[in-house]
């Protein structure tokens, strides 16, 4: 296997995903994968109803893709066939089993990796196959996961809890429209799955004018998680000055069943209530997609260090991601 100590570059988009690695050797290596980490091919023949002959534009080790599901792109099959070994010397494509209608020469395929594609990219470049540790010492990370995310409405089912009287906050937002003179106004549908309104309130001095009645929070909370929702957004009104009502409601959702609970004072301390609450719902229904994108990368990645770029251009670890 190729020596430790690849430094690996990948952009992910919403089609495909590129990276660039550099060797050991100090030789420069690239790959280009589909962002669904599938490899697609076209079948030359069948030398038997379980062994394909593929023609293929990448190359990879013997065995990259053992385990992966082949599909023929002419007949979909929602699940796939089990690939159990590749030669890609003799461009071989075993199955474990047979394919019931034979496809005709020329015919595209797909086989669908069960990592994320920056893994499969990896392990083109790395020539690591399947099952293998990478042996890779950094990686950086670019990638549109969550804005695509955002983009299509795939965020996570999540509940924003706001100050009692401000349920319609975004609804209402600060009047900004696309086009000023249009009598029939259609917003958008919003990201919130529910909205919750917390009795309680802060002064814009940070001091108590209403205590919190955190027993109508938990009641809430609770049926929310009941019906499947895990993901929270708090923003209440002048926390950027005192966030001690934030995470008051905070412990109690997580104490619920909320396994990610965004707030405002941690996100966007700063006045306006509105950008400030939109702030923290988007964090909260992209946390759950994107967080769990980068831990299955970086499960992958093993030992090497991974970075991630953010809309700033910066790189920073995947723990402190927004």
């Amino acid at each position: 296997m190729t020596s430790p100590g690849w430094r690996v570059w990948i952009d992910t988009g919403g089609t495909f995903t590129d990276a660039v690695g550099v060797a050991p050797d100090g030789s420069v290596h690239r790959a280009k994968v589909l962002s669904n980490a599938s490899l697609r091919g076209t079948i030359r023949y069948l030398r038997s109803a379980d062994r394909i002959v593929a023609r293929t534009t990448w190359t990879g080790p013997p065995d990259l893709c053992v385990g992966w599901m082949f599909r023929v792109l002419a007949h979909p099959d929602p699940v796939g066939i089990r690939v159990t070994r590749y030669d890609p010397d003799r461009g071989t494509i075993d199955l474990a089993h047979p394919l019931h209608d034979a496809p005709f020469p020329g015919v595209p395929f797909e086989i669908v990796a069960p990592e994320e594609a920056p893994v499969v990219a990896a392990q083109l470049l790395t020539g690591t196959p399947a099952g293998a540790p990478l042996p890779i010492a950094s990686i950086r990370l670019a990638t549109t996961h969550g804005t695509n995310a955002l983009l299509e409405r795939r965020g996570a089912r999540t509940a924003l809890f706001v100050s009692s009287g401000f349920a319609d906050l975004l609804a209402i937002g600060d009047q900004a429209r696309p086009e000023l003179f249009t009598l029939d106004v259609r917003q958008p549908p919003g990201l919130a799955h529910a909205i919750v309104e917390v009795p309680g309130r802060l002064g814009p001095d940070g001091a108590e004018e209403k205590p919190l009645s955190l027993d109508d929070v938990r009641a809430r909370a609770e049926a929310l998680v009941e019906d499947g929702v895990r993901s929270a957004a708090v923003a209440l009104l002048h926390a950027w000055r005192e966030p001690r009502h934030e995470r008051a409601v905070a412990e109690v959702l997580r104490g619920a069943g909320f396994t990610h609970v965004s707030c405002s004072s941690d996100l966007a301390r700063s006045i306006g209530a509105v950008t400030r609450t939109r702030t923290t719902l988007v964090d909260a229904y992209l946390a759950p997609i994107v967080g769990g994108y980068l831990e299955r990368v970086g499960a992958k990645a093993g030992d090497a260090t991974l970075h991630v770029m953010t809309s700033a251009g910066g790189l920073i670890r995947p723990e402190d991601y927004r």
